[in-house]
């Protein structure tokens, strides 16, 4: 099974000539997408200015057509301690929406970051994951308001793959027997280069951002690790924030950010369990703004095997040399369509 890449739009549907980017020097990264009777919903993380790891926002934003978009709400912002070693409220990202018909709801799960114990850079973070709910019953309630329901309850000992950074993704799906997510983690140490890409950002070695599976009977837990079977290896070097779509088709394929420039990574499984090795989705000439794709925000059926997809990539634009280069410019929100390709 692979995605074939239909079209690329050339013009972003979030950029800072958007008049809803006023007050956002440096745009927006990750975050999920979805489609409701017709509307489309992005939440993703507004990266507002300096600490610009930390001085952060989540927020919804819809569109009628899928690129016309404004922003609906701030769901939850960080606290604006940027010394904050100790709540896990100092930084809001990686905000993952999905819908639990067992309760009726949407269920928000973000990672909360605190500053790494011991660390001086208000980029180097450890997290924790929370877990919030729409008020609003039914698929209707996508758009909120959210209450907050607690921390994610990820049972037992760190597995020894999982580093210091703890938990800093989570995104969870159905399968035949219940529910799973991919959990995240990385083995960056108490310095980061910030110079650096993310998945080479020390001298020693390379860092690596792996993701393992947790199983659950409900979308809020508990949830258990896989540790026979993690981690999930797609890619042996750098997995981040995989958003798992069960296709019309069947199978499922996940949407990751693998660490590349003009290409979005992905995997398949016919299960939800077993995973097969990462592809690329390569973008061919992609316009100015794209100097880097970051994270893919899941796909969405628009029916004979069409899927759109959103996503955050960075131009570039940096004259200021504002650390860390990973985040390097403004972050835009770019669109494209793809094709599933059963062969």
């Amino acid at each position: 099974m692979k995605l074939q890449l239909i079209t690329l739009d050339t013009e972003p549907v979030v950029s800072p000539a958007h008049p809803d980017s006023q007050g956002n020097r440096f745009g927006y990264e990750g975050g999920t997408a979805h489609k409701v009777a017709g509307r489309y919903y992005i939440f993703t993380t507004e990266v507002l200015d300096e600490p610009k790891t930390s001085s952060v926002r989540i927020a919804c934003w819809s569109s009628a057509n899928g690129r016309a978009f404004s922003r609906d709400s701030v769901v939850v912002k960080s606290n604006g301690d940027w010394t904050d070693d100790r709540t896990y409220r100092m930084a809001t990202w990686s905000p993952m929406v999905a819908f639990d018909v067992d309760s009726d709801r949407w269920h928000l799960i973000y990672v909360g970051y605190r500053l790494k114990p011991g660390s001086e850079q208000t980029y180097n973070m450890s997290g924790r994951m929370i877990q919030m709910q729409s008020t609003v019953a039914g698929q209707e309630g996508i758009g909120g308001p959210y209450e907050e329901l607690g921390w994610v309850d990820l049972v037992g000992e760190p597995d020894p793959w999982e580093g210091p950074a703890e938990v800093c993704s989570f995104f969870p799906f159905r399968v035949a027997d219940g529910w799973r997510a991919f959990y995240g983690s990385n083995t960056a140490p108490d310095f980061i280069d910030p110079q650096s890409l993310p998945q080479h950002n020390n001298d020693v070695e390379t860092t690596k951002f792996w993701v393992g599976l947790a199983a659950a009977d409900s979308i809020v837990g508990p949830w258990v690790r896989q540790t026979d079977s993690n981690p999930v290896l797609m890619d042996p070097e750098f997995i981040e924030n995989p958003i798992v779509t069960r296709l019309e088709e069947g199978g499922y394929v996940a949407v990751y950010d693998g660490g590349n420039t003009t290409a979005i990574s992905y995997a398949t499984s016919s299960d939800g369990v077993q995973w097969n090795a990462e592809q690329l989705l390569e973008l061919g000439d992609v316009p100015e703004w794209l100097n880097a794709t970051r994270t893919p925000l899941g796909l969405i059926s628009e029916g004979d095997g069409v899927y759109t997809m959103y996503f955050t990539a960075f131009d570039g634009v940096n004259p200021e040399g504002v650390e860390p280069l990973w985040h390097d410019g403004f972050g835009y929100i770019g669109r494209c369509q793809v094709q599933i390709d059963a062969d």
